[in-house]
């Protein structure tokens, strides 16, 4: 066989290699929610990516006044609704955890889930906003 016909004749094969694997059902460990965070004078802003969970199944933390803790359980689907093809949505326990790089007011987050997204607004500590100074005229 020369080169240029190699390189297809190795590709079908592996793709026949893959289909006798596609009658498994596929399993994937559970994912970190992806998250963007960002920030403005006065907070903090983290959105997390949560299709499919109820404010019941999410837990969010703040320690050390810097540090953000996501997380929750995503249910699996029920096996005995018929053969699994493939399976990419992760499912169970996860843990996010993010450190911010200013203190936040622990007591003053708020979270709100809406459509599968997560929205959380964390005010930064007093130490940590912009402070506005007075410039005086010469008398």
């Amino acid at each position: 066989m020369n080169g240029s016909r190699l390189l297809p004749s190795l590709w079908a094969n592996f793709d026949r290699l893959l289909d006798t694997w596609s009658d498994l059902p596929r399993m994937t460990a559970p994912a970190f929610p992806p998250v963007n965070v960002w920030e403005d004078a006065d907070s903090f802003h983290l959105e997390a990516e949560l299709p499919g969970l109820t404010q019941e199944q999410v837990n969010i933390a703040v320690t050390n006044r810097n540090q953000v803790t996501i997380q929750g359980e995503r249910l699996g689907e029920e096996d005995g609704k018929g053969r699994w093809h493939r399976r990419e949505r992760g499912f169970g326990r996860f843990q996010r955890v993010l450190r911010l790089p200013l203190p936040v007011e622990a007591d003053k987050v708020e979270a709100k889930l809406e459509d599968g997204l997560l929205r959380v607004t964390l005010p930064k500590g007093e130490e940590a906003r912009p402070r506005k100074i007075a410039v005086k005229a010469e008398a």
